[in-house]
């Protein structure tokens, strides 16, 4: 399962639109040995929805240890923020 995990990404968004938001974290560098089973960041951007999101696109080369596909596996999400 973990290789479907490798390169996502987390937006903080106003709107459901992922390309509304601003991107607050992207994998760019966990492997198959180094991904954590509980992740946490700090996103220092406020707004209304939290995005999280992954793609493999055709034509696109990603890394030996990706799946072929990347879907959605999460078992839970949480959120903390301020006002």
């Amino acid at each position: 399962m973990t290789p479907r995990f490798l390169g996502f990404s987390l937006y903080v968004s106003n709107t459901t639109e992922r390309m509304n938001g601003t991107v607050c974290f992207k994998d760019e560098s966990f492997t198959l040995s180094t991904i954590p089973a509980i992740f946490n960041t700090t996103c220092p951007v406020h707004g209304q929805y939290v995005i999280y999101y992954n793609e493999r696109l055709s034509g696109v080369v990603y890394p030996v240890n990706y799946s072929t596909y990347a879907f959605n596996e999460l078992c839970e999400l949480e959120v903390y923020g301020t006002y």
